[in-house]
């Protein structure tokens, strides 16, 4: 779970990002947008590219249809047993309530009002094969393909879903995100089927002009403008990869809470974030360009 930066006691160089941040939500032209993409790649590969292991393109199928459509489904990432294994390491460690109370608890004291809980980052980082998962060679492939050049990982979350009849939280309506060069890998830890809050996402919508109020859009909307809702549903280990700047959500679980790993890849640190890097102890080879913001 990364932690955003707070205005109460920001230092100057946090307001200059929350202040570049917000200029860049106030440019919605496509044409201008991608543009900036462009000078974007120009500069890194000026600055970083003699100093950062360049990963080789590859799965340019599966890039253009992430181009194409706003998603793409990816072979599972993950089998049963390392699921479970994942499962009971997450067993022995607390999580936060961190969309409402924002006080911490263990699967055994859920509060009754909580509907989301996120581990905390030294958690996601070492639990069993998260950091394999999130340099999986096939996933920088797609990575490079997708933005064009060596990602960092800028987002890296672990997150329980709960069953609520209340109204949904944010993050459970249609929304969109508007950072500038990323896109996010979700992979199920949990079976998700129609009552266990999948994941939809409205196609091609990531095409639309980018708004610059990023606002709740109501299901009755998306269905009025004739948006395709695509719904991943499967056992735990599915995978995908979806542009995060097209409508999506997660929607609310009926019955049975989900677990998922979310990994977002961006071509520059996300200027929302407070970073803090934790130890990792784990076997994997990590690459220190990719993994420098969450991995000290």
């Amino acid at each position: 779970m990364q932690r955003y930066i707070s205005i109460i006691g920001a230092s100057r160089s946090d307001l200059l990002r929350l202040a570049a941040y917000y200029c860049q939500r106030v440019v919605t032209s496509r044409a201008i947008r991608r543009l900036s993409h462009s000078v974007l790649l120009l500069v890194l590969r000026r600055r970083y590219q003699r100093h950062v292991q360049q990963v080789a393109p590859g799965g340019a199928g599966t890039s253009r249809h992430l181009r194409d459509h706003g998603y793409c489904n990816l072979e599972p990432l993950l089998t049963g047993p390392q699921c479970r294994a994942m499962h009971a390491y997450l067993a022995a460690h607390a999580l936060q309530d961190s969309r409402g109370s924002g006080k911490n608890f263990t699967l055994d004291t859920i509060p009754e009002a909580c509907k989301i809980g996120d581990y905390q980052l030294d958690t996601v980082v070492n639990c069993p094969h998260v950091m394999e998962i999130a340099n999986h060679p096939k996933i920088l492939r797609l990575a490079v393909d997708y933005l064009g050049f060596t990602p960092v990982i800028s987002g890296l979350s672990l997150r329980w879903t709960f069953p609520s009849q209340a109204a949904p939280d944010e993050v459970q309506s249609f929304h969109r995100d508007c950072e500038l060069g990323s896109f996010k890998v979700l992979v199920y830890l949990s079976d998700v089927d129609a009552d266990s809050g999948p994941h939809t996402y409205a196609a091609r919508s990531h095409l639309d002009r980018m708004p610059w109020r990023l606002r709740v859009v109501p299901d009755a909307q998306v269905r009025r403008e004739g948006r395709e809702g695509v719904t991943m549903l499967g056992a735990a280990g599915t995978s995908f990869a979806i542009d995060t700047r097209g409508l999506h959500k997660g929607a609310i679980p009926r019955k049975h809470p989900r677990l998922m790993l979310g990994i977002q890849y961006s071509l520059l640190p996300c200027l929302l974030f407070d970073y803090a890097p934790v130890r990792y102890t784990g076997p994997a080879t990590l690459e220190k360009y990719v993994n420098r913001l969450v991995v000290a």
